[in-house]
């Protein structure tokens, strides 16, 4: 799978959460690892936590969402 299609199946999944499960930086590491453990389809052998984490940081939800 291309990088780009699995970073895009990954942020879809990400902004599907409700606006109040996407605010701080723990909640991006706790999807990652959820992720992680329930969904290894939607990864690539090589992409791992940090990298996901490092894709859905700037996609936090505001305080104002």
């Amino acid at each position: 799978m291309a990088q780009h299609d699995e970073r895009a199946r990954i942020l879809e999944e990400w902004l599907r959460l409700p606006a109040s499960r996407r605010k701080h930086a723990t909640d991006v590491i706790a999807f990652a690892y959820r992720l992680l453990q329930e969904r290894p389809e939607f990864l690539d052998v090589t992409t791992g936590h940090d990298q996901i984490v490092a894709w859905l940081l700037p996609h936090l939800a505001s305080e104002n969402s």
